[in-house]
């Protein structure tokens, strides 16, 4: 139809060629032209929307990933006291005390981090230069925060929530100083809690994930009174940082141990007028399944070889094995970060027998963006297994 059409009024073009040294191009032509030009903007405006939808999905995540806490790229507020926490479990205490009033800069905010072989980067040590206040673990979990501490020019006051606990036998006054001190204190409490606990076959100290510091569990985070120490001290040090702040700080200090206060008490209530028990494969909620009234029935042998390059033996194993399928036990805990070969042995095992799995975390979840959020989710999940 179109040639036809080309055909019959092609003389009109004819007069007009003298004058026009450039070809006309004909009907054909010209929807084949645009044809393929509308195809390229739609496929430009395709990728445009997928680029500005990727875009956007990488902006929403970063905003929830920093809804509690500042990450390290982020520009901070120089106007604001800053503080640097080991972890993000760890930086959101800070965060609550400190509210809007405070810069909080975390070094593991990511679930496929272990704070235990956490690798620090320039980054970290630059932000720990900037900061006032440095929040970690101790207890061996994050030596390596403890390192950078000592490396910088500038040191801030370091709290050490081990130090804070009272709840390891070495603990010392090493608190809440400068972090040369702290240092010092630190790696006293390290040798004095590395004994060596006897099993049934030889091990080599592990040089991957480890957990275990003797008889002491390091996991102080999933301690609810020690969480309030560590906000009283993170209190003290913004209001002597920032007096301005000092009401605020106060304010939001109290909030959150009024909040703890809460959560201790739902967690007596899960495990309230029944005989819980329960194997972890890692001590990590060790002090809040005390809370809850869980009993910890996991075989020593199993804690201390489970934290070695060999691993648990045969034999051991197969006792644990036999507490699941014998239904010995009422709960199975795993840690949801660190699963290896022989904890998805016992999670399957678990499942099969109809004992209830229960995940925990070291750092904060998909979702959760606060302290008291991160109890809390634990403590529902718990509940909710045993149901």
């Amino acid at each position: 139809m179109i040639n036809e059409l080309i055909n019959k009024y092609a003389f009109f073009s004819r007069p007009f060629l003298p004058l026009m040294p450039l070809k006309i191009p004909t009907i054909a032509a010209v929807t084949l032209m645009m044809s393929l030009l509308g195809g390229l903007t739609g496929c430009q405006k395709q990728t445009d929307n997928q680029s500005t939808s990727k875009q956007s999905a990488s902006n929403q995540s970063a905003s929830n990933s920093s809804a509690t806490t500042v990450s390290s790229n982020t520009v901070i507020d120089t106007q604001l006291p800053t503080v640097y926490a080991t972890t993000n479990v760890w930086g959101s205490v800070a965060k609550a005390v400190g509210g809007d009033k405070v810069n909080v800069i975390v070094g593991v905010d990511d679930l496929s981090q272990d704070p235990h072989d956490y690798q620090a980067t320039a980054t970290d040590k630059l932000n720990i230069t900037k900061s006032a206040v440095m929040l970690v673990n101790g207890g061996g979990y994050d030596d390596w925060g403890m390192s950078l501490a000592e490396s910088v020019s500038h040191k801030p006051v370091v709290i050490n929530a081990v130090a804070l606990s009272g709840l390891s036998p070495t603990t010392d006054n090493a608190a809440d100083e400068p972090a040369s001190e702290q240092h010092q204190h630190d790696t006293q409490h390290e040798i004095k809690t590395a004994d060596p606990q006897p099993c049934d076959h030889p091990h080599v100290p592990s040089e991957g994930h480890s957990h275990s510091h003797g008889d002491f569990n390091e996991h102080v985070f999933f301690s609810l009174d020690t969480a309030k120490k560590v906000a009283e001290a993170v209190n003290k040090q913004l209001a002597a940082t920032s007096p301005a702040n000092q009401a605020i700080y106060a304010k939001n200090t109290q909030h959150f141990i009024q909040q703890i206060d809460a959560l201790k008490v739902k967690a007596k209530q899960i495990g309230q007028q029944k005989a819980i028990t329960a194997f972890a494969t890692e001590p990590v909620t060790g002090y809040l399944l005390a809370d809850m009234g869980i009993k910890d029935v996991t075989p020593k042998a199993y804690v201390v070889q489970s934290e070695t390059d060999a691993g648990v033996s045969v034999k051991v194993l197969n006792d644990s094995k036999s507490l699941l399928s014998n239904k010995q036990v009422g709960l199975l805990v795993v840690n949801a970060q660190t699963e290896d070969a022989t904890s998805k042995q016992l999670i399957t095992l678990a499942k099969a027998s109809t004992v209830p799995v229960v995940a925990v975390y070291e750092t904060l979840p998909d979702g959760v963006t606060s302290y008291t959020q991160f109890i809390e989710k634990t403590l529902d999940d718990f509940a909710a297994a045993m149901r």
